[in-house]
């Protein structure tokens, strides 16, 4: 993980299984909450360009006042030196999940580029963090991480740095809002309205749609002392991980993959993950095909 390159190309449409059926529909897949986006590179090539952004203030240690709005914002700079417009699918383990959803409402107001859709993978609703939510009865802990034994010290702190800072960010996070309830932008019309103004003298606001996301579900739990349930499983009981909370028929599909939250990007598990991901990109591409556009 270099800090001058960010973001990184891990795999280009022609690595995938089948060449001759590859899609240039790219996907970004954003790091989860330990910074580093190393889980992606395990991952089989899925027959279109995966790009990954990392944390790049993993090694520096500087802060994000702002959170997850401020990183989307950065972030979402930072892709448009690789990608500088067109079509894309967003993507994320964990907290890249909800930087995925924060960056596609920032893209939504720009008319260069179109969402496709969003793939979390296995990304808990940060309503879930909120007060009196959870499990009754069972003590919601952080889960302790744990390091090889050739693991740089530098590596050890900026992970555990990050997993505290994104801890704090999520405990604040409100997902953004769609449909028309657009944010006001004072530099002009946004999401490609074109300043036509009504009768009373307003620019109407433009169609903003959420778009399409699919939910790849880590089939296990945590494992956790008696009474005690990890954080990432506070809403494991339910389908959709609490996101049924944030927008009623959020997720178009939700497909299962093995393991539990920490552990979906082990070895035994890389194959069925790197399928379930190709799957889901596949999906949102066709649905996209035949949705109407608003742009």
């Amino acid at each position: 993980m270099k800090d001058d390159e960010n973001p990184c190309l891990i795999y280009d449409a022609e690595d995938g299984p089948d060449p001759s059926q590859c899609s240039h529909l790219p996907i970004v897949m954003i790091h989860d909450g330990g910074g580093t986006c190393f889980a992606y590179y395990c991952l089989n090539p899925i027959g279109r360009p995966m790009y990954e952004i990392h944390n790049p203030h993993f090694y520096s240690g500087k802060s994000w006042p702002g959170g997850i709005p401020e990183m989307a914002r950065h972030y979402v700079d930072l892709m448009r030196q690789m990608v500088p417009r067109g079509r894309i699918l967003l993507g994320g383990w964990s907290l890249g999940g909800l930087l995925s959803l924060e960056m596609a409402r920032i893209l939504a107001d720009d008319p260069l580029y179109t969402v496709v859709g969003i793939v979390m993978v296995d990304s808990i609703s940060p309503l879930a963090f909120k007060p009196k939510a959870g499990v009754a009865n069972v003590r919601a802990v952080p889960y302790k991480q744990k390091f090889g034994p050739n693991t740089k010290q530098e590596t050890i702190e900026g992970v555990e740095r990050c997993f505290a800072e994104a801890r704090k960010a999520v405990e604040t996070y409100e997902p953004p809002t769609w449909d028309n309830t657009g944010r006001e932008n004072e530099d002009g019309p946004v999401n490609g309205t074109n300043g036509t103004e009504n009768e009373e003298g307003h620019t109407p606001l433009a169609k903003i749609e959420c778009p399409p996301a699919i939910l790849l579900r880590a089939k296990e739990t945590v494992p956790a002392e008696p009474e005690e349930v990890s954080l990432v499983d506070v809403t494991r009981q339910e389908r959709t991980l609490g996101w049924d909370k944030y927008r009623e028929g959020f997720f178009k599909d939700i497909l299962d993959i093995p393991g539990h939250h920490f552990n979906i990007f082990a070895w035994e598990h890389i194959d069925m993950v790197s399928e379930r991901l190709m799957e889901a990109c596949v999906t949102l591409e066709k649905m996209a095909t035949k949705a109407p556009s608003y742009r």
